[in-house]
């Protein structure tokens, strides 16, 4: 028994062209995502820029209100404007308040 020679089949140009057509349309789908995945992250970049000089400055206006209601701030400036004086025993002993433990109730 001879085996017999099957001829080659041809790809019909038919074919080919919408190989090209389908292979041309994922490449190019692809390469759309890839482009929007960096716009995306650049994006984000910007956005985690944008939030860090946002914390710097909370930081920053947050040690700035500290330093403004300070003690010794608001000490020197009730002495100054309104000639207050703070004493550190302003406690008056002398006027005690002695309450019994029916009136805690």
């Amino acid at each position: 028994m001879k085996a017999k020679k099957q001829p080659k089949k041809k790809i019909s140009v038919f074919y080919f062209l919408i190989l090209l057509v389908i292979t041309s349309v994922i490449l190019v789908i692809y390469i759309n995502n890839i482009i929007a995945v960096n716009q995306l992250a650049v994006g984000n970049n910007a956005l985690k820029e944008e939030i860090r000089k946002n914390m710097q400055g909370n930081d920053l206006l947050r040690a700035e209100a500290e330093q403004l209601t300070s003690f010794d701030r608001v000490k020197d400036i009730a002495l100054v404007k309104y000639n207050l004086t703070y004493k550190d025993n302003a406690v008056d002993e002398s006027n005690k308040i002695i309450l019994k433990k029916s009136q805690l109730k």
